[in-house]
C-alpha cells in the first residue's frame, strides 16, 4: 500500500531532513501573467534591491513554524515562505520531518515545549487523526472563493466545519501509446481483444502496466463493488456487493492472463522507463508521474471500464495544510496557508509535479484530464478503519501473484 502509506501519518519516510531558512526562488510565470511578474504580481526586482531584500529577510526574527513530510514540496514552501515575507514581513521557517509517526511527533511537540509547527502539511485521510488529537483550528476564511474542487472541499472538511486548505490532488490516470488504437480504449477488456487481433510493435513488451504492489492503483480493479459508509464520528464501514466483487476479482484474474505482469519488479519508476522506451502499451500512472512524461507523444484519459458491465474508478488523495490549534499565531498561520494554497496555486505543477485543487484559467489537455479524473474519482476516507481496508485489498491481489 505503498501509494497510500506515504500519504499516511504513519506511513511516509522522507528522503531526509531538511529545514530551511529560506531564500527567494524563481517561478514561470503562470497563465495570463505578463513578463516580470510573479504570481504576486510583484516586478522583478533590480541586483541592489534584492540584495537588501535577502539582507532584511535573513536579520528578520522567524515568527512562525511551518512542517510537511514530502521532500518534494521543498522549493516550493522555501519560495511560498520568502514570497510571503516580502508581502508580509512575517518570516516563516518551514521543515521537512522525517519520521515514522508525523502526527505523533505534532502532538508530542506540541505537548512537550514550545517548538511545535504553527502549521503543517497533511493528507486530507489523516485529518480525522489530527483533529482528534486537537491539532487542528478551524479554517475561518473558508473555501467558497478560492475556486478548489469540489472534492478537495470535502477533504478539507470534518463534522460539518471547514478545518483543512486545500493544496494539491493525486488521483490515477490511463496512458498509452499513440499510433496503435483508432480511438482511445473505452476498457480494459478492449485492450485484451486488440492484443489478440493485432501484433504490437517489435519494442512492445507489455500491453498493460501498473503497481500491483500498491492499492492505490489496485482499486480502480474493484472499485465498483465496494463503498465506504462513515456513519459518525470515528466509524467507517466498509461495503462490498459480494457479487459484484467476485466477478471484479475474477475479471482481474483474467486481466492476469492476458497481461505479463511481475509482481516481484514492477514499480511506478520501472513503468515510466518502460513506457518512455515504449516496451510498454498502456499504463496506470498516479498524476504526480505526468511531469516525467513531458514532451514525449502519448496519449492519456480517466481510467476506461473493465468491461461492458464493469465499471472502474480511481481513488483520489488531497494534500492540506492546517493551522495548529495551539498556535499562538493562528491568524497569521492561516494567512500564509490561505497564501500557498490560493495565491501561489499556479506555479505548484511546476515546482513539484503535483497538481493545484485550483485549475488553471487556461489548463493544457492533461490538466485538465487530470482534474476531471480528481472530481469523478473516490476520495480516500479519513478514517482509521478505512486503513484496514486498503491493506486487505493489497494482500487481495498479492494472492493472485502467489498462487492463490
Amino acid at each position: 500500500m505503498k501509494g497510500l502509506q506515504k500519504k499516511t501519518a504513519c506511513g511516509l519516510l522522507c528522503m531526509g531532513v531538511c529545514a530551511a531558512i529560506l531564500g527567494g526562488c524563481g517561478e514561470k510565470n503562470g497563465p495570463g501573467k505578463e513578463a516580470g511578474q510573479t504570481d504576486m504580481g510583484i516586478s522583478s526586482l533590480s541586483t541592489e534591491q534584492e540584495a537588501a531584500s535577502d539582507e532584511a529577510y535573513n536579520a528578520a526574527a522567524a515568527k512562525l513554524l511551518f512542517w510537511y513530510e514530502d521532500p518534494s514540496y521543498r522549493d516550493f514552501f522555501e519560495d511560498a515562505a520568502r514570497r510571503f515575507y516580502d508581502r508580509t514581513n512575517i518570516k516563516v521557517v518551514t521543515e521537512c520531518r522525517d519520521t515514522l509517526d508525523y502526527i505523533g511527533d505534532i502532538y508530542d511537540k506540541t505537548m512537550q515545549d514550545d517548538a511545535f509547527p504553527d502549521g503543517y502539511l497533511i493528507a486530507g485521510d489523516n485529518l480525522e487523526e489530527a483533529y482528534l488529537y486537537g491539532l487542528v483550528s478551524v479554517n475561518e476564511k473558508g473555501l467558497s472563493d478560492t475556486g478548489a474542487a469540489r472534492p478537495a472541499i470535502a477533504a478539507s472538511s470534518y463534522e460539518g466545519k471547514i478545518l483543512g486548505y486545500p493544496l494539491a490532488f493525486r488521483t490515477s490516470l490511463f496512458v498509452y501509446q499513440n499510433g496503435y488504437f483508432q480511438t482511445p480504449p473505452d476498457s480494459v477488456q478492449a485492450i485484451i481483444d486488440y492484443a489478440r487481433e493485432n501484433e504490437p510493435g517489435e519494442n512492445v513488451e507489455y500491453l498493460l502496466e501498473w503497481d500491483v504492489n500498491d492499492a492505490f492503483f489496485d482499486f480502480p480493479f474493484i472499485s465498483n463493488s465496494v463503498t465506504f459508509d462513515k456513519t459518525e464520528s470515528e466509524v467507517m464501514e466498509v461495503r462490498y456487493d459480494e457479487e459484484m466483487y467476485q466477478k471484479d476479482l475474477d475479471f482481474f484474474e483474467e486481466i492476469l492472463g492476458a497481461f505479463s505482469v511481475d509482481a516481484g519488479t514492477v514499480s511506478t519508476e520501472s513503468i515510466l522507463d518502460n513506457f518512455l522506451a515504449g516496451r510498454t502499451l498502456c499504463a496506470l500512472l498516479d498524476t504526480d508521474s505526468l511531469k516525467r512524461l513531458e514532451g514525449y507523444d502519448y496519449s492519456v484519459i480517466q481510467i476506461p471500464r473493465l468491461n461492458e458491465e464493469l465499471a472502474a474508478r480511481p481513488c483520489a488523495i488531497t494534500d492540506l495544510l492546517v493551522v495548529n490549534e495551539f498556535s499562538e499565531n493562528k491568524e497569521d498561520a492561516a494567512q500564509f496557508a490561505s497564501f500557498v494554497t490560493v495565491e501561489m496555486a499556479g506555479g505548484l505543477y511546476e515546482k513539484t509535479g503535483h497538481y493545484s485543487v485550483i485549475m488553471h484559467e487556461t489548463p493544457d489537455a492533461v490538466e485538465k484530464t487530470a482534474f476531471d479524473a480528481y472530481e469523478s474519482a473516490v476520495p480516500v476516507p479519513d478514517s482509521q478503519d478505512a486503513k484496514d481496508f486498503w491493506v486487505s485489498l493489497e494482500e487481495t491481489i498479492l494472492q493472485y501473484f502467489e498462487g492463490k
